[in-house]
């Protein structure tokens, strides 16, 4: 995973008009996706609707939400 600074600093090199809102916001779309994605990989598959349950995981936080 990429910290906070690698991200900042690679956002700056890319355009250095870029703000510190733009910054974190990226940074915590980054964190929300790898926390979703590792969410789904742990969920057990026993259930009798796998797809369901992988969906409302994958879901339960938006990344749109993040602004």
């Amino acid at each position: 995973m990429i910290t906070a600074k690698e991200l900042f600093d690679k956002m700056l090199e890319e355009n250095d008009e870029c703000t510190s809102t733009e910054m974190m916001i990226a940074f915590a779309k980054l964190h929300v996706d790898s926390a979703l994605n590792k969410a789904n990989e742990n969920v057990r598959y026993d259930y009798s609707d796998i797809e369901s349950i992988q969906h409302l995981i994958l879901t339960a936080y938006p990344l749109d939400g993040i602004v």
